[in-house]
């Protein structure tokens, strides 16, 4: 059904000539294209569907877009993307001999009467609206995204900070849930299944594969394309992909000829799988420690889980990059040269204790906790440092030296760190009730000044994941709980800019 104004403008300029007398003999681009729905498609999951529109004159049309009802009952902003010419051409969504123009609406309900809103916007400012039902299968499938135990639901008119939520999983690819617990879109079945090494990027998920040096490009539709890295050093992916300077930062395993390096060397790598540049972690402690008078032989240890990388970010206020060695520490690295900045975590540990060249990179605690196995580092807008802390002590140490604390509760925790006294203070922290002690995995993030995404990812009983947003009251707005082995369906989660996106 198409509404009575859809070409608005040009009706406009019919009516100011009528009132001169005068008389328009040229229609809008909008008319001249005469735009229809001529089907659908369903897509490779319930969560999408492509749309087919004939277009009589394709020449003025500037872009198109898409806007899914919220179901009714729900708050989160209503699902909605936008296609340019740059995008329609480049991807051949224009069919020219048959005179379709075919596009992916994602984001859709699963079992569910969507009601779509498709708008074709031309060159002259006019326009064509369609609306379209797609009615989708329900998900019944694997992992049970769709069946959380609701703690707290969404209420109307709360502003979380977000609307829609990235699911990063060990046991099944990436998925998008929105803020009120539906299940939005999944990446489905791919040939390695591991969403945790996952990054949002363009039109399109990249997902490493945890057995081999390859990534996965999945697009909206649910379209897989394989890209590999350059053969001969990297083995696998684990543990995270996100943002880089040039590219994806990617957590790798490796070999040296012989030698074994476990969850300790990050590299930067292009969208087409190509390494843009590599920091060894082995490679930059070893030759701080000798340089500095320390035998690294009992630090550094290839061949075992001495470093435990699980996550990395780069900070362009500084060009740098902080890293989180789950056994020992949160580092500070220049970009360009890979020297170290500074250390923060537990001064009970190995690291601290029996290395004056590393003791004297640490910070100093002025409130609050240290950060002890901590995960999912991210920097808030105002240049303070975020993370789960965890509170499991190392599990790789020697023999005979120390694991450090491990507690028995966990939290969130956010630092204001003064380099140039090196100190670190707590100024922010979050302890749910009654406590969790969420050992691995889990995540925490800022979605908007004061309200926070945290994922406790693991349980005392390993049956569960839950994903709990926290305003800047302190409440919890939110509360979705997930039946699951530990971390399996819900590794990380983090906000997406999902909705209002524009596809060049």
């Amino acid at each position: 059904m198409k509404p009575a104004l859809r070409h608005a403008p040009s009706l406009l300029a019919c009516l100011m000539l009528a009132a001169c007398g005068g008389s328009d003999h040229s229609a809008s681009q909008a008319e001249a294209a005469r735009v229809t729905v001529a089907g659908q498609a369903a897509g490779t999951m319930p969560f999408v569907a492509d749309i087919s529109l004939a277009v009589e004159d394709m020449a003025n049309v500037d872009r198109i877009s898409f806007t899914i009802a919220a179901k009714p009952g729900t708050y989160s902003k209503p699902m909605n993307a936008t296609y340019t010419r740059a995008w329609i051409d480049r991807t051949g969504a224009w069919r020219a001999a048959e005179k379709r123009l075919v596009v992916p609406v994602f984001g859709l309900y699963e079992g569910h009467a969507n009601t779509v809103t498709v708008t074709t916007a031309f060159r002259d400012g006019s326009s064509d609206v369609e609306q379209v039902t797609v009615n989708t299968a329900p998900y019944s499938g694997t992992p049970p995204y769709t069946t959380p135990v609701v703690g707290v639901a969404r209420k109307a008119g709360s502003d979380l900070g977000f609307d829609y939520m990235l699911y990063k999983p060990n046991l099944h690819g990436p998925a998008v849930v929105d803020a009120d617990g539906n299940l939005r879109w999944f990446s489905g079945t791919l040939p390695v299944v591991s969403g945790v090494q996952t990054h949002f990027t363009g039109d399109a998920f990249y997902i490493g594969s945890y057995v081999a040096p390859e990534m996965f490009r999945v697009d909206l539709s649910g379209r897989v394309t394989t890209i590999p890295l350059p053969p001969g050093r990297y083995t696998n992916f684990h543990h995270d992909l996100s943002a880089g300077k040039r590219g994806m930062l990617a957590e790798m395993d490796a070999r040296d000829g012989n030698v074994t390096k476990m969850e300790s060397i990050l590299a930067e790598i292009g969208t087409n799988g190509e390494v843009l540049k590599e920091w060894d972690f082995a490679a930059i402690f070893r030759e701080h420690m000798q340089a500095n008078g320390d035998d690294p032989s009992n630090f550094v240890r290839d061949g075992i889980d001495w470093f435990h990388m699980n996550s990395a970010i780069y900070v362009p206020a500084d060009d740098s990059l902080l890293v989180s060695s789950r056994e020992n520490f949160v580092v500070k690295l220049d970009y360009a040269t890979g020297r170290i900045k500074w250390l923060f975590g537990d001064t009970t540990k190995h690291w601290y204790v029996d290395y004056p060249s590393l003791r004297s990179l640490a910070l100093t605690v002025t409130e609050g906790k240290a950060p002890i196995g901590q995960h999912s580092l991210s920097i808030t807008p105002n240049g303070e440092l975020l993370l789960f802390n965890n509170g499991l002590g190392s599990l790789n140490h020697p023999a005979g030296t120390s694991p450090g604390v491990t507690r028995n509760f966990s939290t969130p925790s956010r630092y204001r760190i003064d380099e140039a006294a090196r100190t670190a203070a707590e100024v922010w922290t979050f302890a749910i009730e009654p406590a969790v002690f969420s050992d691995i995995c889990s995540s925490v993030y800022e979605t908007t000044p004061g309200n926070y995404l945290i994922n406790y990812a693991a349980s005392v009983t390993a049956d569960r994941n839950r994903v709990v947003s926290v305003n800047s009251a302190g409440q919890v707005a939110l509360d979705l709980t997930y039946s699951g082995i530990n971390c399996s369906l819900v590794h990380i989660a983090r906000p997406i800019t999902f909705s209002g996106q524009v596809f060049q």
